[in-house]
């Protein structure tokens, strides 16, 4: 029965999250009017926050333990299971500045430093909230979160020499 949950939510969070950051990043979030006025014709607020409170705080998180648990348990490469869970992280924090801005821009807005090593020209900061500034911080959270760590599990998979079990008819 919790299987089936936890599957159940690894589908509807992917859904989500693909919506939510999808449609944040085609409209930009410097017009959030413009965001879904059908919505509000649609349901009352209430109602809206709590399905959206309830799809991004239980059902998303509930989704990626769940993937993650299928990652660590299964056989696979190091790599993948040193890096899945900063991918996971990055990509948490990038729903939660699409849907709850209050706390997941914050936490975006720490990757400037790395963004302003790559992109120096890059203007950041508060006031900059365009969605290409929003993409170039996810990408330096995912290189500092998933990246680094995929890249010790690389190297620590070849000293080891664990090597994936292949395929035979």
């Amino acid at each position: 029965m919790l299987e089936r949950l936890g599957r159940f939510c690894v589908g509807i969070g992917l859904i989500w999250g693909i919506i939510v950051v999808g449609y944040w990043l085609l409209v930009g979030i410097e017009r959030p009017e413009d965001w879904t006025p059908w919505i509000d014709k649609a349901m009352s607020a209430g109602v809206r926050q709590a399905l959206y409170s309830l799809l991004t705080y239980v059902v998303v998180p509930v989704g990626m333990l769940m993937l993650l648990r299928d990652i660590f348990v299964d056989e696979g490469p190091l790599w993948l299971k040193l890096a899945s869970p900063g991918v996971f992280a990055s990509l948490y924090a990038l729903l939660l500045a699409a849907a709850t801005p209050d706390m997941g821009q914050p936490i975006l807005l720490q990757a400037d430093p790395v963004v302003q090593k790559f992109f120096p020209g890059m203007p950041l900061g508060k006031t900059a909230i365009d969605s290409l500034t929003w993409l170039a911080r996810f990408a330096a959270m995912l290189l500092v979160l998933a990246g680094i760590p995929g890249v010790l599990g690389l190297i620590l998979g070849v000293i080891t020499g664990t090597s994936r079990k292949r395929w035979s008819p």
